[in-house]
């Protein structure tokens, strides 16, 4: 073996300890998947009610050992190997690496420092998991993993733990309020090392911003996925390939000796995908980096670039190794296995992912393919691997040395991998102190920027005030002021603190995603991670309770002898919402996610609101549950406050003498001190020391975060559980009910069924290029035609240019707006019956100039201009869903649960005509199904980015696949081959331009079109930075159009390479920027001044008439309401956490209170306990908003976009929504009538059992009506919790029994709450006809004010109240609330459109 070259071998003789890079090994590295089995399902094997794997696989091995990548492998030639050895003939894996799910196998690779390695394959290949393998971050106890990975020739656990390998995911977390430059400046900041100046670190930035062709978005925040669009509550931000660009920066500015790049040129048009490859190639020569990649669809002079740097590849195919080893010597060995040799007109790439993927266009062609494949495979796991072929330098583009470059390609490094290795010096990285400082600042800048937030807080804390001071309003010293009182004492400390709670996990739990990936690449520990947290939401959490406790303090009328008593009150409310803070850090720490940290949290709190004593006798606490006091923190709150406001504080007693001298035995209860120490069982003059309490719970908090953070790490490889009897059921029962046919088995690679010479012939065809164009063919109805034309449009938006400067507060003060033109003068033909591909950078408007075609463009954009649908002008979204369909960008708005199949056949019920057979409705979804290259994965959920399912490209493909079930006038694709391998691009292409020739228009946009691709479509439109419009015509005419402008496409060049690199502004340097933006300008003026000329010929001559006034696609109630509710059901009920906390979350609740109620006595002490949990049924409504705000949100968005797409009403959605969560609601509200009603002891009867149950239900239903309303109404959730929260409580305080003196005019505003009439059927239910153990010395003595439960009726003032009408009322109010919730729906999808 050759030895490695000076540029490459570490300057250290210690590999650990080496600097200058890192040398990745890997040796027969294999992963498989064996999902761990549920609880249910082991026990079920025990019973032999299901088959266990382990016992009933037909080979038997001994002595099986799994090698895990960290352990140490038997050496064999220099490399680790795992000996295999047959038994009985048959083989025998001891790796393991055939059980379960294989992603990948056998992958042996070596890549040096310097090089850049690719990793290729199709969708669903094994890439992303061979990365997220070598970063280390498949470490779940379902993974098996065997072989070994080496850095440096030693383990790379080390590696993994130093922050020396660094790893842009698929998917981009960023903070969506910071700017692209701030972005970029805090990674410099949070990774660089600390000896370099901040001078040299913002110099860095602006050349990485440079490099990127970030420099014009620099100043835009970056906002979120589909921001403004979507509907989902996101910020208007920057384009998805600037994202993918920030992201890619922000790993390039961390300085990693190796980096792992998922994707990285995904959503990237082709001139910025070839520069960001060239950067990333010089910055592996320059600085010895480790850098791989995966990638989809690499331009052709990637291969180049990559051949003559010596760069590195892995090709993939369905977790096989097709070839690995350097890209030079690629070709070679594939024209080695007998397949044939690449054409020299074809891009290296393409052929390759071409003959090592299957296509399922067809039978034949899948066979021959699958041949084809399993050749290769076959071929290179039989390789000698003693011929060390990869490093063979024959081959004419070898360099000098492995990993170095010439002096030519030296001089031509761009400026930013030079100052990268000129000014980086040795030293260690930001020290702890200067992290906490970092992420403060960028905490607090991206905090103080999402203003809907900020002042929905400030707002909810001011109306909260104002309703607790009006409700308790100038309280006097009556028994029932005494008595609401303490209810506000209560109130400001426990009910707000939980307020506060709620809305700070929510945020908090969108807040740790990036901690989560930041932490996974070792940018920063747990503490200061928690510090820094804690730091900038200091202000807002000492400014929220500021402001709430000064207003309902001197609006209740508190004591106000001493101003001591207000600071106590001030200073105790600050305390007791920063240790509120720490709680929900600690919350969200322990789970992710919002739906499972509020279900935690609300578990948590209930426990220490209900061991203040407040709702429960303290004495009548059980006396395990009693300890729980010296843990919760609104306890002590609550003790501060009421010895605050009562100690030496004596209210007006009547029974006091003319001489002024009190009635001690009647005057007792108006005593502070003794209802402190009586009736409250508190203690006098508690106020000054508990204050130390306070600051252990905060600290105490954050600690057991840090512990959890510390303990616990995020594992981002979650595969999901096994299955559960349920599904073993299910699965039994189909067997016995249905019979399948058996797919035909494919050779695999030991087959001999083929003989060469078939073969080849076989290949010979598959070669040639058959696909099935036939699928759409059938029954395709030729469609009146649709013509598009577009006149001088021009589309811009104004942005706010506030931010929390003084100059910048005074810009928004007086609404200052900057103008941002996303098109400008745009005018282009989309004709009927042909393909027209619209091409352009990243930013340059085309998804802008696709939703403003179809009428999707958001409210805030100004157009100008007209749009021709035919003869129609400016027709109407319904005029123009009538006629198209859309696929849009994204795929985040698929049914994660549902399986590829399932997806594909919903969408076919719903807009496909319902006098079409159901055969014919499933032969379609299968003829999609293999068009798309979709059957591998057929019976695979779909997923997203939190669940594991079909990779990103699949879920691509079933996107598309939605949409052409209905076979639309005008099909509209946004990047439809984005994220798609090439084969599987082409196939969609070529679908594409079959649709058309039946004479429908199809328009998409398209990033990186490859050769064969170019010439399948029929017309371009180009557009350039700006939103000008460069060119619009013939695509066969566009070459000779550039030529005539003096630009000649070199030979073998892809085209729309050619066009989008010719048409890009360089924005590397300031002569490459002057330069190409000269070009771009000549370019749109040559266009202005030719497209009249140009566009005439694609205008029908004759008018094509009107578009129809109906939606033909549209689903009517009957028909749309049966399908939704039983896809949404489907999706639901596979989401076993979300459908167990969605009954648990008020289950939980009960059963926390009735441990602590359970169970109620007949002393006068059990008065107050029922006080006490009557009034805790009220926050059972907080679970209902809960549940909904966890599921609600995201079914909302799929339904606008479909609703959007006229495929269904907003009350066919509604309804369904409905009908899902009854069932939920009806079982958690009949478990919360169980605990709190039977097990507690309360009066039982039929009829209290019914009402009970009956309150409970529409107590949960009603929190779900809220919530649905409001995340209607405002996208964002956490403004909404906010303001539902605040909602919620007020009307809970007004229960009356809390407050017992309601002003008159909140009386009234009281009958719109179904508290007001669930209260008193609860507590009539309970108290009529109550007489309580009371002695007369009690009684007289004021221990016992109330021996009968009249009294406490009279108390209440429900004695008069008519049971029958308020039953009626409740039932009544719970209606009309849903119905103004379907309402708000219906008049919210008539005003949007997305």
């Amino acid at each position: 073996m050759a030895s490695a070259s000076p540029v490459a071998t570490p300057l250290s003789t210690d590999p650990i300890t080496s600097t200058t890079g890192i040398e990745l090994t890997l040796t027969n590295l294999s992963l498989s998947v064996i999902p761990p089995p549920s609880l249910l399902t082991r026990a079920a094997r025990k019973l032999r009610l299901a088959p266990n794997p382990a016992t009933s696989t037909e080979v038997t091995v001994d002595s099986v050992t799994t090698k895990n990548v960290d352990d140490d492998s038997e050496a064999v030639n220099g490399s680790s190997v795992i000996q295999s050895s047959p038994i009985n003939g048959v083989r025998t894996d001891r790796d393991l690496r055939h059980v379960g799910i294989n992603i990948f196998r056998d992958v042996d690779l070596t890549v040096k420092p310097g090089q850049v390695c690719i990793i290729l394959g199709g969708s669903g290949s094994g890439k992303t998991t061979l990365l997220n393998t070598i970063a280390g971050r498949m470490n779940g106890p379902e993974v098996t993993t065997s072989g070994s990975i080496k850095c440096n020739g030693v383990k790379a656990k080390k590696f993994w733990n130093d922050g020396s390998i660094g790893y842009l995911q698929q998917n981009d977390f960023l903070m969506p309020f910071l700017t692209v430059r701030e972005t970029l400046n805090y990674a410099a900041r949070l990774r660089l090392p600390r000896t370099m100046s901040s001078k040299k670190k913002s110099e860095l930035v602006e050349l990485v911003l440079l490099e990127l062709g970030l420099k014009e978005c620099a100043d835009t925040r970056v906002g979120d996925p589909g921001g403004g669009e979507s509907g989902s509550g996101g910020i208007r931000g920057i384009s998805g390939g600037e994202r993918r660009r920030v992201s890619a920066g922000v790993q390039l500015l961390t300085n990693p000796k190796m980096l792992l790049c998922d994707e990285v040129t995904s959503g990237l048009d082709a001139f910025s995908s070839y520069e960001v490859m060239k950067s990333l190639t010089k910055l592996a020569q320059s600085s010895q980096k480790t850098i791989i990649i995966s990638i989809h669809q690499p331009r052709s002079e990637i291969f180049k670039l990559l051949s003559e740097s010596d760069g590195q590849m892995v090709l993939l195919s369905r977790g096989d190794v097709v070839y690995s080893g350097p890209v030079r010597s690629v070709l070679p060995w594939i024209e080695a296995t007998g397949v044939g040799a690449c054409p020299t007109e074809a891009n290296p790439f393409d052929y390759l992912l071409d003959l090592s993927m299957i296509d399922f266009a067809s039978e034949a062609i899948e066979k021959t393919t699958a041949v084809r494949r399993d050749l290769l495979v076959q071929a290179w796991a039989q390789r000698d691997k003693s011929q060390a072929h990869v490093h063979s330098k024959s081959d004419p583009l070898t360099l000098t040395s492995a990993g170095g470059e010439t002096s030519a390609q030296s001089a031509k490094a761009s400026n930013f991998v030079s100052l990268a290795v000129d000014i980086i010096p040795k030293g260690a990285g930001p020290s702890v102190s200067s992290q906490i400082l970092v992420l403060t600042s960028r905490g607090w800048r991206n905090q103080i920027r999402d203003s809907l937030v900020i002042w929905g807080c400030i707002g909810e804390c001011i109306v909260m005030g104002l309703a607790v001071g009006a409700i308790y309003y100038q309280l006097d010293g009556s028994l029932a002021g005494i008595r609401s009182r303490a209810g506000l004492v209560y109130s400001t400390g426990a009910l707000q603190a939980y307020l506060m709670l709620m809305i700070l996990i929510y945020r908090l739990s969108q807040e740790i995603i990036i901690y989560d990936r930041e932490r996974m690449d070792r940018w920063y520990g747990p503490l200061p991670h928690l510090i820094s947290t804690v730091l900038y939401s200091a202000g807002p959490n000492t400014l929220y309770p500021i402001i709430f406790s000064t207003i309902v303090y001197y609006l209740t009328g508190l004591r106000t002898d001493s101003v001591q008593h207000f600071g106590w009150w001030i200073l105790v409310n600050i305390m007791m919402q920063h240790v509120t803070f720490t709680f929900a850090v600690l919350c969200t720490s322990v789970v992710r996610g919002f739906s499972s940290a509020s279900l935690l949290g609300n578990a948590i709190f209930a426990f220490f609101g209900l061991s203040t004593g407040f709702f429960i006798v303290t004495s009548s606490i059980p006396g395990w549950l009693r300890w729980i006091r010296y843990f919760a923190y609104p306890s002590v709150s609550y003790g501060i406050l009421a010895s605050n406001e009562f100690t030496d504080n004596r209210f007006a007693c009547p029974y006091v003498g003319a001489d002024g001298v009190w009635d001690p035995i009647k005057c007792a209860v108006y005593d502070g001190n003794l209802i402190l120490t009586g009736q409250l069982d508190l203690k006098t003059h508690h106020y000054p020391k508990p204050i130390g309490q306070m600051a252990y719970y905060f600290i105490g908090f954050l600690c057991v975060a840090w512990i959890s953070l510390t303990l616990n790490p995020v594992n981002p490889t979650s595969m999901g559980g096994g299955p559960t009897l349920m599904d073993i059921f299910i699965s039994w029962a189909q067997g016995l009910f249905s019979r399948k046919k058996k797919p035909a088995a494919i050779a695999g690679p030991d087959s001999s069924a083929s003989t060469s010479s078939d073969l080849n012939l076989e290949l010979e065809k598959a070669r040639m290029g058959e696909t099935r164009l036939d699928v759409f063919s059938k029954g395709l109805e030729r469609k009146d035609p649709v013509t598009i034309r577009v006149e001088g449009l021009g589309l811009s938006v104004k942005l706010s240019r506030f931010d929390w400067t003084p100059a910048g507060i005074w810009r928004g003060l007086s609404g200052e707006k900057l103008e941002k033109q996303l098109l400008r003068d745009v005018d282009v033909v989309f004709p009927a019956g042909e393909l027209t591909a619209i091409l352009g950078g990243s930013g340059a408007g085309k998804t802008s100039l696709l939703n403003t075609l179809l009428h999707r463009h958001s409210s805030g954009l100004d157009m100008r201009g007209s749009i021709y649908f035919n003869d129609t002008k400016n027709p109407s979204l319904r005029m123009i869903n009538g006629v198209s369909s859309y696929v849009r960008q994204d795929d985040n708005y698929l049914l994660s649960h549902l399986t590829v199949r399932e997806t594909l056949q919903y969408a076919a019920e719903l807009r496909m005509d319902s006098s079409i057979p159901q055969a014919q409705k499933h032969a379609k979804v299968e003829d999609i199904i293999d068009i798309l290259g979709l059957r591998e994965c057929a019976e695979v959920i779909v997923g997203n980015a939190a669940v594991k399912g079909c990779s990103g490209g699949q879920r691509r493909r079933v996107s598309i696949g939605i949409q052409l079930v209905t076979e639309p006038a005008c099909l509209f694709l946004d990047e439809p081959t984005s994220g798609l391998d090439a084969l599987t691009a082409k196939a969609v292409v070529l679908t594409l331009k079959q649709i058309a020739a039946s004479g429908r228009t199809v328009v998409c946009t398209i990033h990186q079109p490859r050769a064969d691709i170019w010439h399948v479509f029929d017309n371009v439109v180009l557009l350039v930075t700006g939103g000008y419009a460069a060119y619009s015509g013939r695509a066969d005419k566009v070459v000779e159009y550039f030529e005539d402008a003096g630009h000649v496409a070199p030979l073998f060049t892809n085209i729309p390479d050619f066009i989008l690199d010719t048409a890009s502004v360089n924005l590397r340097s300031t002569e490459l920027e002057e330069k190409t933006r000269k070009i771009v300008n000549d370019l749109v003026d040559r266009f202005n001044t030719n497209k009249q000329a140009l566009l005439a010929s694609q205008i029908p001559k004759e008018s094509l008439g009107e578009l129809a006034k109906v939606n033909p696609q549209f689903a009517s109630f009957s028909k749309a309401f049966p399908v939704l509710t039983h896809r949404s059901f489907i999706n639901t009920f596979r989401q076993k956490g979300l459908y167990f906390n969605r009954i648990a979350q008020p289950v939980i609740f009960s059963v926390i209170m009735t441990l602590f109620f359970s169970t109620l006595g007949n002393g006068p002490a059990d008065v107050t306990s029922r006080f006490g949990l009557l009034q805790q049924t009220s926050p059972v409504v907080f679970s209902g908003m809960l549940n909904n705000v966890a599921l609600y949100p995201f079914e909302r968005d799929i339904a606008y976009r479909e609703i959007s797409d006229g495929g269904y009403s907003a009350t066919s959605f509604f309804f369904s929504f409905l009908v899902n969560e009854l069932p939920l609601e009806i079982f958690a509200s009949l478990g919360v009538t169980v605990f709190l009603l039977v097990i507690t002891q309360m009066k039982t009867t039929v009829l209290t059992f019914f009402s009970f149950w009956v309150i409970m239900f529409g107590y949960i239903n009603t929190g779900e009506s809220i919530g649905m309303a409001f995340s209607t109404f405002a996208s964002h959730a956490g403004f909404n919790i906010t303001v539902m929260s605040a909602v919620i409580s007020v009307f809970s305080f007004m229960t009356g029994f809390l407050s017992l003196q309601i002003p008159t005019w909140l009386s009234d505003i009281n009958y719109i709450s179904l508290f007001k009439y669930g209260s008193l059927i609860l507590t009539r239910n309970e108290f009529e006809g109550k007489v309580f153990d009371c002695t007369a010395q009690q009684i007289d003595s004021g221990a016992c004010p109330y021996p009968t439960g009249e009294a406490v009726l009279e108390l209440l003032r429900f004695q008069d109240k008519n049971w029958d009408l308020y039953m009626g009322l409740f039932v009544a109010v719970v209606v009309i609330y849903r119905l103004l919730t379907w309402l708000v729906l219906v008049v919210k999808v008539k005003g949007n459109k997305w």
